[in-house]
Formats: structure tokens, C-alpha cells, sequence
């Protein structure tokens, strides 16, 4: 490995610490790396109908080694301006893809990568967030959506009981950047 594809290595770990403290809430244990919650079976939340999955209470319990660009689609992307929390804060890029290599279940995958500038070069993190059944009328963007949304209320610690936030403002939208399909889940959430 060369010495800059080992400082990427390195900047890909920080990453992987921001996506799954911030994004994925994950909780860091000592001598046992990310854990979430034990919901067993549970789904994280019914959307439209439908169960949805999430990492941080749910074991996906299937074989799933790598990401595989034939079998995904790009739901959206957009900037996080806290990814990796400290003095200073450090922003960073969430991009969101649909896997469909299952029969009976999309995943939503997630990437994040800090700005160079806080961490160096680095190579992205991935990670599975959230899964949920396909069901009849589906499509890959509308299970998208569903499994985002499930994302976005885990990520911005909206209580199991409600829908929305209020601990954004009106300018949540330009520091955010979402794309397009981001933008109009990221709505319902935030207002």
C-alpha cells in the first residue's frame, strides 16, 4: 500500500467514526467497537405501512461483504456541517444509495466522508442504516424514501413517538445542501 493510500486508510477510519456516531448513532464501547441498542425484531418505525429497519437497534442478518455498484441506485446526498463533532466542528458529505441485491429487501447504504481539509485525504465509509421489506407497488426510490426518512428521525433523535423536529431553523436548508429527493424527507422531519 502506498503512503498515500495509507493516509486515505487512516482519514477513511475518522470517517467511519463520524458516520456511525452522527449518522448511524451508534454508541462507541470500549474494547468492543459500535454498538447500538437490541430492539431484537422490533422495527425501528412503520412508514406508509411498511416496517423499516434501522442498524442502530436491528441486526441485519445477512451476508452482505461489500458494496456493489450494480446493485444500487443513488437516493441523494448532502452535507452534513457537523459530521465529526469537535473544536472546531467538521463538515462532511452523506451520500445515500439504494441496494437492491436482495429479493425481499432494500438497504439503504450510506457513505460519509469529512473535508479534507479536517482530516486529510481519506477514502469513504460505508455502512448498511436502515432495510425494509419490498412490497407490492414498490420501487427503488419510493423504499428510498421510506428508509431515509426512518434514517433522518434516528439521526436528528426525534423521539419514537413523534414525527418531526424543532431543533432546526429556517436555515437548516442552505447548511444542509440536500439534493432533491434529501430535501423533500428531510421537509416532513424538520419543517
Amino acid at each position: 500500500m502506498s503512503s498515500k493510500d495509507e493516509q486515505r486508510f487512516r482519514g477513511m477510519q475518522m470517517n467511519r467514526i463520524a458516520l456511525s456516531q452522527n449518522v448511524l448513532g451508534l454508541a462507541l464501547r470500549v474494547g468492543k467497537g459500535f454498538e447500538g441498542t437490541d430492539q431484537g425484531e422490533t422495527p425501528y418505525r412503520l412508514i406508509d405501512g411498511v416496517p423499516v429497519f434501522h442498524i442502530n437497534g436491528n441486526a441485519f442478518e445477512r451476508d452482505f461483504e461489500s458494496v456493489n455498484s450494480k446493485t444500487m441506485q443513488k437516493f441523494g446526498e448532502f452535507e452534513h456541517p457537523y459530521l465529526m463533532i469537535g473544536m472546531p466542528d467538521s463538515p462532511g458529505v452523506i451520500k445515500v444509495y439504494v441496494d437492491f441485491r436482495f429479493k425481499d429487501t432494500y438497504v439503504l447504504l450510506v457513505s460519509a466522508q469529512l473535508d479534507e481539509w479536517s482530516s486529510g485525504p481519506s477514502f469513504p465509509a460505508w455502512s448498511i442504516a436502515t432495510w425494509t421489506p419490498k412490497v407490492k407497488g414498490d420501487n427503488k426510490m419510493k423504499a428510498g424514501a421510506r428508509m431515509f426518512h426512518a434514517m433522518l428521525l434516528s439521526m436528528d433523535g426525534v423521539e419514537a413517538d413523534q414525527w418531526t423536529t424543532e431543533d432546526f431553523d429556517a436555515t437548516w436548508e442552505s447548511e444542509w445542501s440536500p439534493s432533491e429527493r434529501c430535501l423533500e424527507v428531510m421537509r416532513k422531519v424538520r419543517g
